[in-house]
């Protein structure tokens, strides 16, 4: 019987939930690894994430260039409209 199993044996349940140094040296050793895990992953979700933003402004420039077209198309109709309705006007006056 060695001095370690002798001193647990009268402490009982005492010595039952101890960390053994080489269990925390296992446990520090994966620190880095579970680390480098959470890194890779942030920057994936990143990047995702990125993505998706890139997506959504596209998107929303496209929707502008599109607003723009329609307001244009707009103003066009009715300069044309005022330019026709100003040259009808000139023709009545000039007739009478």
């Amino acid at each position: 019987m060695n001095a370690d199993s002798s001193i647990k044996k009268p402490q009982g349940h005492r010595f039952e939930n101890l960390v053994t140094k080489e269990y925390l040296d296992q446990k520090l050793s994966e620190i880095p690894i579970k680390m480098n895990h959470l890194e890779l992953r942030s920057i994936e979700l990143m990047n995702a994430l990125e993505i998706r933003l890139l997506e959504k402004f596209n998107k929303l420039e496209i929707q502008l260039i599109e607003a723009k077209l329609e307001i244009f198309q707009w103003m066009c109709f009715f300069w044309i409209t005022q330019m026709a309705v100003n040259v009808v006007a000139i023709i009545i006056l000039l007739k009478k």
